[in-house]
């Protein structure tokens, strides 16, 4: 690892875009900054570290120290990793820094105990001697300015202000108008980057241009330097928003940790090509990972990410993302190819690229592609249970524009299937047409069609394949009023078939079903109060009834048909499957009402309650291979409540009851404690019998001053569960799904992370990922980003906000 060092440290070289911006996140928001003052008193702290007068101090100038310092390394600052290609994109970038106004021919201010000199030549201030001009403050125990250069030289205690940075040291040579000059030996304070730090000399190029010999600089308090950046020298210059340095070691608890021979580094919200900092992190199936991402900034809207992976186990990794951003389109590709993978012995790649057109000239539309090279890519390289659990990949392109009440969208689907997908594929669409119609208040009507051609194919031998043509035009009359609505609507369903199949289903088919509704409902109110407080209460029955009559479809395919999921939004449906190939034969009524608690002077809705139930008047004949029909009277009741328990909690509770078995077939129950900043606690139970039954918790939490810790823990009680590709009960495997467990230690100035993550993948493998990430708050992350994970894991997860407030804009007025 010694001979890494080096190459990691180029971090610092690199020409990091974190700026902030539009681009990349802000350097505030980039990084957290403790609460540790940095005092801008009359004078410069002497918390500074005293080292004794220097040869040539004059007397009474404080001592400072010709330790190395660093003027701008905050802007370092400004390298905080994060995950390659996390920015968002900007069209039009601005301007990032404020330009020094110009002060040639403004007035000079001085003061001091004794003033004397020659007029219109020289002029000196004695005793507390103080000048100003411009947006610049000099103050020393003596100064002589002279008017025709417009240069002051001053001596003892120095002490310059100038657009709210504050400079200290013994002696300064300074040409106002154009602010060039030596400082010697300065310490210095910068409010907007909250750093600190000294040098041994300080030369001013010209407004807003510096170069800072043997230089350091921190944000850590003059007591608990836990973390300092040295360098031979550093160039600053905010009018181009840049910085370089030269010989730089980064020094944690005395240890270095980081070195480069040369960097640059950008200032305030402009963004650079070079390195990101790199990241590490140890998984059982790659092993130690080792990252150095290098970003291109091509253009203000275009941008390229590199990163490099070296694996333990799998050897190295290249990876490419490149992202851009128009006025009518945007889009993302990305690319990973392992040339050899040395446990596999085989070449393995990935590849993703989506594009959306958006309102070209009257045109919107895209792609989405994925794949891999074999099907077990992300059970070998997939970093979440989210990715690990993909199956078929998508070939997707589409476009679609409005023509008044009309759209029309034409698209073609195919898939790339891995694992168990390969012996149930879905159908493929190419192409796809199709046409929705809304013409709303029409006399009083309303006027909807949903019309869509198909070509339907599948790779599996003995599939139907063909043509599928629909049309479904329905009209309403809707009838609202305050205290309800009523809205009788009658539609048809028609469809076509060509089908050209081996399966023995006829090449011909047609259908013609019409479908008539009644949906309608009542809206009580009353006004109540619960526990001292004042709410509006409402009470809303409703009622919709579907009469559908039936229709021998069993001799249709199913390219894209199943049952749908019974739930609140489906008991108002139509047709209880989604898809084409099925019209529901449908004498039904549902019955439903409603209750909320709302603040009668916010309209927030306090509490939800729901209840709903579907009455069955015939059995149900139409169905899919393999489903059983339906043959209650009546469905399952659905109950549903949440609302706020308070300002700290809040809840959310879903249950599907048999009412025929006395049991439950379903439960989603989830509770959320949010007492403050970075606290919180989920707890929920998700149960859908012979499928899922899981418990899940879930925390940000302090456990100690400057410690917190953040986790989730999901755990599955079922020993047995219905595979989806046979309808058959199997048996399964009782244990933990997914666990994260993750400490991290906030000092005043740098934090350490560590975060641990384990899940099972689909293909039932186990899979474990560590995350060690050391923050210099100012200056960088160091090693792997486990926000991503804690994100996704963790509902209400709060990212460290543990830093100081921007400076007032009157910070440093003198």
């Amino acid at each position: 690892m010694r001979g890494l060092i080096p190459l990691a440290v180029l971090l610092l070289a690199a020409s990091v875009p974190f700026g902030g911006g539009a681009f990349a996140q802000s350097f505030r928001a980039q990084t957290g900054q403790a609460n540790c003052p940095l005092p801008l008193g009359p004078r410069f702290p002497a918390s500074l570290d005293a080292m004794g007068d220097l040869p040539g101090t004059p007397p009474g100038a404080p001592a400072t120290s010709a330790a190395p310092g660093a003027d701008e390394a905050p802007t370092l600052g400004q390298v905080s990793p994060a995950a390659a290609g996390s920015f968002p994109l900007q069209l039009d970038p601005g301007l990032s820094e404020a330009r020094r106004p110009d002060t040639k021919g403004d007035p000079v201010f001085v003061r001091g105990d004794r003033v004397s000199g020659r007029l219109d030549r020289d002029t000196t201030l004695s005793g507390n001697a103080e000048l100003r001009k411009g947006g610049t403050v000099v103050q020393a125990d003596r100064i002589t300015y002279y008017e025709a250069d417009d240069e002051l030289f001053a001596v003892g205690g120095v002490r310059v202000v100038q657009q709210g940075n504050v400079f200290v040291g013994p002696e300064l040579r300074l040409r106002i108008d154009t602010t060039e000059g030596v400082f010697r030996s300065p310490s210095y304070l910068l409010p907007r980057y909250q750093g600190r730090g000294e040098a041994e000399q300080l030369e001013f190029l010209g407004p807003q241009r510096m170069e800072l010999r043997q230089a350091t600089y921190t944000t850590c308090p003059p007591d608990a330097l836990d973390w300092i950046l040295r360098a031979d020298s550093l160039t600053v210059d905010e009018q181009k928003g840049e910085g370089r340095g030269r010989s730089a070691s980064l020094y944690f608890k005395g240890v270095k940790i980081l070195a480069a021979p040369y960097f640059e580094f950008p200032l305030g919200d402009e963004r650079r090509s070079g390195l990101l900092v790199p990241s590490f992190s140890l998984s059982t199936q790659s092993g130690l990972e080792f990252v150095l991402p290098y970003y291109w900034n091509i253009a203000p809207n275009h941008d390229l990410t590199l990163y490099p992976r070296l694996m333990a186990t799998r050897g190295v990794q290249l990876g490419a993302d490149y992202r851009y951003l128009e006025r009518n389109y945007f889009g993302e590709t990305r690319v990973e190819i392992t040339p050899s993978d040395t446990t596999t012995h085989t070449s393995r790649h990935y590849y993703s690229s989506q594009h959306t057109i958006v309102n070209l000239a009257g045109w919107s539309g895209g792609w989405n592609f994925k794949g891999v090279s074999d099907d077990n890519y992300f059970v070998d390289y997939a970093r979440s249970i989210l990715a690990s659990s993909e199956r078929s990949l998508p070939r997707d392109v589409y476009l679609s524009r409005g023509f008044g009440n009309w759209s029309v969208l034409m698209r073609s689907s195919r898939w790339q299937n891995i694992l168990d997908a390969v012996a149930a594929p879905p159908y493929e669409r190419v192409p796809q047409l199709q046409a929705r119609h809304d013409q709303r208040n029409l006399g009083g009507f309303d006027i909807a069609g949903f019309y869509d051609a198909t070509w339907f194919t599948k790779p599996l031998a003995g599939a139907p394949e063909g043509l599928r043509v629909i049309a479904n035009p329905s009209i309403s009359y809707p009838i609202q009023r305050p205290e309800g609505f009523l809205v009788p609507k009658l539609g048809v369903h028609l469809s076509t078939y060509r089908l050209d199949s081996n399966a023995g289903l006829a090449t011909t088919l047609n259908r013609t079903v019409p479908i008539f509704s009644l949906d309608g409902g009542l809206v009580f109110e009353r006004s109540t109060s619960y526990f001292g407080k004042n709410f509006t209460q409402t009470l809303e029955p409703r009622l919709f009834y579907v009469r559908t009559p039936y229709r021998d479809q069993s001799a249709y395919p199913v390219f894209d048909t199943a049952v749908a999921n019974f739930n609140f939004a489906q008991l108002f449906a139509e047709n209880s499957f989604v898809g084409g190939d099925r019209v529901a034969d449908l004498n039904q009524l549902t019955t439903a009402v409603v209750s909320r608690m709302i603040d009668p002077t916010s309209g927030a809705e306090a509490l939800r309650v729901a209840l709903g139930q579907r009455l069955y008047f015939t059995d149900q004949r139409v169905s899919i291979p393999g489903v059983a029909q339906r043959t209650d009277a009546r469905s399952d009741l659905l109950v549903a409540a949440s609302g706020a328990l308070g300002p700290t909690m809040s809840f959310d509770a879903a249950m599907q009851y048999s009412v025929q078995d006395s049991r439950f077939q379903g439960v989603n129950l989830s509770w959320r404690y949010v007492p403050g900043e970075q606290r919180v606690l989920n707890a929920g139970v998700r149960f859908l019998r012979s499928e899922i039954g899981q418990l899940d918790l879930s925390w940000q939490w302090p456990v100690a001053v400057n410690w917190r810790t953040m986790g989730r823990i999901s755990y599955s009680w079922l020993d047995q569960r219905i595979d989806p590709s046979t309808a058959q009960l199997v048996a399964a495997r009782p244990g933990i799904v997914e666990s994260v467990l993750g400490v991290e230690y906030h000092a005043c100035c740098w934090a350490l992370r560590f975060v641990a993550q384990r899940y099972v993948t689909a293909a039932l493998t186990t899979t474990s990922t560590f995350f060690i990430q050391l923050e210099l708050k100012g200056v960088a992350r160091i090693g792997s980003d486990p926000f991503d994970t804690l994100r996704r894991n963790i509902p209400g997860y709060q990212l460290p906000t543990d830093r100081r407030d921007s400076p007032s804009r009157y910070q440093g007025y003198e």
